[in-house]
């Protein structure tokens, strides 16, 4: 009986849920809308016009390279050589593409997950990986023939290839750099923007991992997340830098991917006179800071599950409090930005079959909304950050109780810095707000999140314990109404995995009827039915 309940069998009832919903959400798509809609009109006729072999051809308002078309066309090549009959790929066929991606990413993930040696915990089946395929932005875009999927799929793959590399030695180690540097040529042929994480972001991780391994991690100041204070991490670059700087020679040898990468991307830049291909008129590269401001409360509507953890314990809650004076620094620094570089593009003001239409409707209802907001932006930024330190009931006053829990899963103040550089290059240049601008700075948080283990019940006792000892918190938080909070707290961190995938299949169902069954016509275009969408 027990074989019925192990994580293998309930691993792949849900993988068989997942996929029943998928068919369901892809045959549907596909009856309700067979005729190409929204960016499909552009991005179906290219691929065709690729199959038809008239590979000179491009649509000028295409702003993105044709990697999505050449692997669209393999796919139907293979498919086309078992077929019996002619192969004429039709609306249906082309989407077909993204959903082989979607699971094409299932798996690559798990190969990450593999291959970054983290640890694996049975009792969570690897739902981190199903919920991934299951973030509202990859299930929708995997049933109609948009660029995103193998945009990600293809990030995925160089991150692999990478954390494959710095696991190995000798010829190995250089197979798997070379491998890095293919995948992420495939990648900039997906999207442009890919540079910040196929070269910038794993970059920056190469940088840390390979001053760690020659000075030695003792030798750096990075704490863990969970320790951490804001000083810290000026600190922290300034100790990754003076390491650094004595070992540029074999900086460069162990970066020869990501700056060949650099490189093919400037050579691209200067040879198109700017960074997107077609409709150069509405996509004007600018300096747009309030991106940086969006993308909080955006992962914590998408991922509030996934911070619950950070709550499981309101005494380490609030030594993750940041100061008094951090917080007023930088709620004066986001009123800053939304004062003087808040940028609209006239197509979220044009446009509301998009969500963001209806965002920016109520953010522009009255002047002082837009600073009333300013708060919920500073507060989501530090649980995003702030969950990547692991749950508040894991963690003492030390960084071993952290380890002894996460092992190697537990996050540094160094990676946050990557992160952050990569996601303000991605973002900050882009005026149009578009919440699939925010996918991959969502997925590399994601895998960066420690997964939740509940404590046993004596580490919990000790972690009270020392925690008594070395605090001077007062008696109210030991009251009896206090320890029923704590155990509520615990029990949703405990279940949050759950959550996260049940929020998910909530939202999905939500977004894909309104898209199949509540369409609606614009004066100016009657008999044309528009959707709602992301």
């Amino acid at each position: 009986m027990s074989y019925f309940v192990s994580p293998e069998f309930l691993r792949v009832l849900l993988l068989g849920c997942i996929t029943s919903l998928h068919m369901t959400w892809r045959r549907l798509v596909n009856q309700i809308v067979p005729e190409p809609y929204l960016d499909e009109y552009f991005h179906i006729p290219q691929a065709q016009a690729y199959w038809l072999g008239r590979w000179s051809q491009w649509d000028p308002k295409i702003t993105t390279p044709p990697g999505l078309y050449v692997f669209s066309y393999v796919v139907n090549a293979v498919r086309g050589f078992f077929s019996k009959e002619e192969l004429r790929p039709s609306v249906n066929e082309w989407r077909f593409t993204n959903v082989l991606l979607l699971y094409l990413l299932l798996v690559a993930l798990y190969i990450l997950a593999a291959v970054g040696r983290r640890t694996v915990y049975h009792e969570s089946v690897l739902q981190r990986e199903f919920s991934i395929i299951c973030f509202p932005l990859i299930f929708f875009f995997s049933g109609i023939y948009y660029t995103d999927l193998f945009s990600v799929l293809t990030v995925v793959l160089s991150e692999v290839f990478w954390k494959a590399g710095i696991n190995s030695q000798g010829p190995v180690k250089v197979l798997f750099q070379a491998s890095h540097f293919v995948a992420g040529l495939v990648s900039l042929s997906a999207r442009q923007t890919n540079i910040f994480w196929v070269a910038v972001f794993l970059g920056g991780l190469q940088v840390i991992e390979s001053v760690k391994q020659r000075v030695g991690a003792r030798e750096v100041h990075d704490p863990p997340v969970s320790e951490s204070y804001f000083e810290d991490f000026p600190i922290t670059s300034i100790s990754l830098a003076q390491s650094a700087v004595p070992m540029i020679p074999q900086l460069l040898l162990d970066l020869w991917p990501q700056l060949s990468l650099l490189a093919v991307f400037a050579a691209f830049v200067v040879w198109n006179s700017g960074v997107v291909l077609g409709d150069k008129d509405n996509h004007i590269a600018t300096i747009h800071l309030a991106q940086m401001l969006y993308i909080w409360p955006a992962i914590v509507f998408f991922s509030w599950p996934v911070l619950l953890p950070l709550f499981s314990d309101l005494r380490g809650l609030r030594r993750r409090l940041p100061r008094i004076t951090t917080t007023m620094s930088f709620l004066l620094l986001m009123l800053a930005v939304v004062k003087f570089n808040t940028i609209i593009h006239p197509f979220t003001l044009a446009d509301n079959r998009h969500y963001t239409f209806y965002v920016f409707a109520i953010l522009r209802k009255h002047g002082f909304i837009r600073y009333a907001v300013v708060p919920v932006y500073c507060l989501c930024a530090w649980m995003v950050l702030g969950s990547l330190g692991g749950a508040t009931d894991a963690v003492s006053s030390s960084s071993k109780s952290a380890r002894v829990l996460y092992g190697d899963d537990t996050v540094r103040v160094s990676f946050i810095l990557v992160w952050l550089v990569a996601t303000s290059l991605s973002l900050i240049a882009a005026p149009l707000v578009e919440p699939r601008y925010f996918l991959i700075p969502w997925l590399t948080w994601r895998l960066a999140v420690p997964e939740y283990i509940a404590p046993s019940a004596e580490k919990r006792k000790r972690s009270e314990l020392e925690t008594k000892g070395s605090s001077r918190e007062t008696s109210s938080l030991d009251a009896p109404s206090t320890s029923a909070l704590h155990a509520l707290l615990r029990t949703a961190a405990a279940h949050s995995a759950w959550v996260e995938l049940v929020w998910y299949v909530v939202v999905n169902a939500v977004t894909c009827y309104l898209f199949l069954y509540r369409g609606f016509e614009w004066p100016q275009e009657p008999g044309n039915v528009q959707r709602f969408m992301w």
